[in-house]
């Protein structure tokens, strides 16, 4: 291969893959840590002559599966044996022949994995019964959301096939909690645990800038951005596939050669901007985070956000894909263009430097997965036993505050509303949901995560990309043109075929950028907190701008003259209410205000940064006790009160299915954090300014 020597992060892999520990390697993006993985692996298959298939490797995307099977071949062949990559887009004929004969490494999505755990016991027996090894890349990725849950059931189940104790290794570049998570991969397996992280004096340089932009027009891009650009191999970061649309129509314009990478861009002209990015010296992709995880894409010179992404991790995960060559640095470039965004841009490198990251919130009432892997057992087994049923919740940390009381009352619930028959104790899927999930042949069934209805878009009948049904038709209107902006090029509408969902278009001169639907920013409760401190210091950062610096000369004027410091609450008694200065994040605010809704009736709102209470007349000595009351006495179960006023909120696929009392404790786990609340109001003194 060309080596000289092995990585740090290879080297103290080695002996605890060989001594059978479960492990999660942790080092920086394109740090060597897929190889760190598979050297020892290919050494045990090798050496102990394991039959295939053997190792199982999960991505959380196709891209980089795709981009990891070339990877995956070569490392194979160093001892002789192959990888195979399973997912959606692979042919049915290439499927049919690994089912038939297997190669050692199988490379998969959760998603595909569901699938063939559904096909049937017989087959899971011939494939997964010499499974030894599970690879999950980008672990702290599926921790964060509901695919993990998902996959750390769906690894139990094939654990119930394998002839082995499967050992499980977890790969990831940023990991506020990793003993947390080796607890939660570490499931019903017997092995050892090992967390690597190489210990390395040697710092790489890194160069980062925040600069802030008025208005987004061409004058203020060519003095700030396109120099930046100019003879350079850049990714262009935006959190929405609206902006980085805007990005690339607007850098195209001013005369850089540019390209698009979204979700919503078809297969084809997103493989092919991969391919680009590692042959081109100069080349701007605007993108979303697609272009976070581990795909491949060459040495990039640096990298350039619009506003700012919402956690450190992402930060640190964008910042890793550049200065990977010998003397170059690692260059990320920030382009705010609002208080808020230059405020979090700060806070996120601070918090960087500080050796900060997000810790991964596990929950352990996921009530809305466990019944998808009901159904999903269910279809497997043919009909399963109370047993099987009982074993889901088994060894599961996800699960682990369901008790078999809990799986009872859930399973009777769905008995009551027909979603389940039982016959000679046998529970099976009603007629009802047979005929719902036949419809696309059990695929919904697959994903815990909703798809919305997508429009495709074609250009002499090849596929650009994807417009959400409800921008199709709030935006398209019958005898007008219609004309949109996708892929970084002007479309017309030439056909709209509803039936289908296809769009026949020409290219045209004008359009309007498309809108797709998708989640909000939200602020955490360390990056809120962050925030006050840049607020309340007279710090400087050598790293901004002097329009940014001015910027923040003005916001820090006039918030301290409020005098308002970390470790205070002030609270502003105002005509008909209080506001609540807290910055204390999103979800801590929103646990805080649903409890004053609660004990007072008052009309609440709330922001990262405060909770608005309007309640003409109420005494700040009450509001005193209450928050007092709140610090001392709250208890989760109490949480359960406040599912009624959150309103008829969907948050989860299947959370339909829910009965009443499963609904009410999965939410309250998803919307309200009581522990960081509470401990919070213990460590902050809160200041009445009253009238």
């Amino acid at each position: 291969m060309g080596w000289k020597s092995l990585r740090d992060v290879q080297e103290d892999t080695i002996s605890a893959i060989l001594s059978g520990n479960n492990a999660i390697i942790q080092a920086a993006t394109a740090g060597g840590k897929t190889e760190a993985a598979f050297f020892p692996i290919l050494s045990i298959i090798n050496d102990e002559g394991l039959p295939p298939l053997s190792v199982i490797y999960i991505s959380p995307i196709r891209a980089l599966l795709n981009n990891q099977e070339y990877r995956l071949k070569g490392l194979g062949s160093l001892v002789g044996i192959d990888a195979f990559k399973w997912h959606g887009e692979v042919s049915t004929g290439d499927k049919r022949h690994f089912k038939r004969d297997p190669d050692h490494i199988m490379a998969t999505t959760p998603e595909s994995l569901e699938v063939l755990l559904m096909n049937g016991s017989e087959l899971c027996v011939n494939l997964f019964e010499n499974i030894r090894f599970i690879v999950i890349d980008e672990i702290h990725y599926f921790a964060n959301n509901d695919r993990g849950i998902q996959l750390m059931s769906i690894i139990e189940r094939i654990q119930q096939y394998s002839k082995c104790d499967i050992q499980r290794i977890g790969l990831s570049a940023t990991i506020g909690n990793p003993n947390d998570l080796l607890k939660w991969m570490q499931g019903s397996s017997k092995r050892n645990q090992s967390w690597i992280q190489p210990n390395t004096n040697s710092k790489r340089k890194t160069k980062l800038f925040i600069r802030y932009v008025d208005e987004w027009s061409e004058e203020e891009l060519q003095s700030k951005v396109i120099p930046i650009l100019k003879q350079q191999k850049s990714l262009f970061f935006a959190d929405s596939r609206s902006l980085a649309e805007k990005v690339a129509n607007t850098i195209k314009d001013l005369g850089v050669q540019s390209r698009l990478h979204h979700s919503s861009i078809s297969k084809i002209y997103r493989e092919q901007t991969e391919t680009l990015l590692q042959k081109e010296s100069e080349l701007m992709v605007a993108c979303t985070s697609t272009m976070e995880l581990g795909i491949d894409v060459g040495d990039l010179d640096v990298i350039l956000q619009y506003n700012a992404p919402n956690t450190v991790s992402s930060f640190l995960q964008r910042l890793g894909r550049t200065g990977r060559r010998i003397g170059r640095s690692a260059h990320y470039e920030f382009l705010t263009v609002n208080k808020e965004s230059l405020l979090r841009s700060i806070s996120l490198i601070e918090l960087a430097r500080e050796k900060w990251v997000e810790s991964v919130k596990i929950p352990t009432h996921a009530y809305h997965v466990l019944i998808q892997q009901i159904f999903s057992t269910i279809r497997e087994k043919q009909g399963a036993t109370y047993d099987q049923l009982v074993n889901l919740i088994n060894d599961r940390t996800n699960f682990s505050s369901i008790s078999e009381v809990n799986l009872k009352e859930l399973i009777e619930g769905l008995l009551k509303h027909d979603y389940l028959s039982k016959v000679d104790g046998i529970y099976f899927l009603s007629d009802q949901l047979e005929e719902t999930f036949s419809r696309r042949n059990f695929l919904e069934l697959c994903s815990v995560f909703e798809t919305t209805q997508e429009f495709m878009v074609k250009y002499q009948n090849r596929e650009v990309g994807t417009l959400d049904s409800w921008f199709v038709n709030a935006f398209y209107k019958e005898n007008e043109p219609f004309h949109f902006v996708l892929n970084g090029q002007v479309w017309k509408a030439v056909e709209i075929d509803k039936e289908r969902f296809i769009i026949h278009a020409n290219k045209a001169e004008k359009g309007a950028i498309p809108l797709w639907q998708g989640s909000g920013q939200r602020t955490s409760f360390a990056i809120a907190q962050q925030i006050l401190r840049i607020l309340s210091s007279h710090d400087s950062f050598p790293y901004i701008d002097q329009d940014a610096s001015q910027r923040l000369k003005e916001y820090r004027m006039d918030f301290q003259h409020f005098g308002m410091k970390l470790g205070m609450m002030v609270i502003e008694e105002e005509p008909k209410g209080f506001t609540l200065n807290t910055f204390a994040g999103d979800e801590v605010n929103y646990t805080l205000a649903t409890l004053l809704k609660h004990y007072t009736g008052a009309e609440v709102k709330s922001d990262y940064q405060k909770v608005k209470f309007k309640l003409e007349g109420y005494p700040y000595e009450r509001l005193e006790e209450i928050i007092e009351e709140i610090q001392i006495n709250v208890t989760r179960e109490e949480l359960f009160v406040l599912e009624r006023y959150i309103g008829d909120i969907q948050i989860a696929k299947f959370q339909k299915y829910l009965p009443e009392f499963a609904e009410k404790s999965f939410i309250v786990e998803q919307l309200f954090d009581l522990d960081l609340l509470q401990r919070y109001l213990s460590d902050t003194e809160i200041e009445y300014r009253i009238l």
